[in-house]
């Protein structure tokens, strides 16, 4: 349904194989937590452009976990008006993200997503 491809100006993203109907379940993937005294010294790494943080958690505050998605969904770019987003499921084996079409996805589209954090890239206006 998505594959990686390489996007003009954007480096690596996620791009729709075949149409993707709003509401569908696109991926599911495990994901790894660690704690907001962690978050300075990973911001220093290459993770940092790969990790989320929580809406709901941002908006309260900047002190926030993160979470690393161990799928593809890790790997798609920015959009200030996104056609997917990342739900956060736990369940007795642990949290997992589920990236969900928005809006339909036609087939050759790049699948976005909106950074919560996109105040924390200091490139963020190469791609905003």
């Amino acid at each position: 349904m998505i594959e990686v491809n390489k996007i003009p100006n954007k480096g690596r993203g996620i791009i729709a194989t075949q149409d993707i109907p709003q509401g569908t379940l696109i991926e599911v993937a495990p994901v790894g937590i660690f704690s907001i005294n962690k978050i300075p010294n990973i911001n220093e790494t290459e993770i940092f452009k790969y990790y989320f943080v929580k809406p709901l958690e941002y908006g309260k505050s900047k002190n926030v976990t993160g979470y690393l998605v161990f799928g593809l969904a890790s790997l798609c770019n920015h959009a200030e008006n996104p056609n997917a987003r990342v739900d956060w499921i736990e369940d007795k084996i642990g949290l997992w993200s589920h990236l969900i079409a928005d809006k339909n996805i036609n087939k050759s589209q790049e699948v976005t997503l909106f950074y919560t954090n996109i105040d924390e890239y200091a490139d963020a206006n190469k791609f905003v």
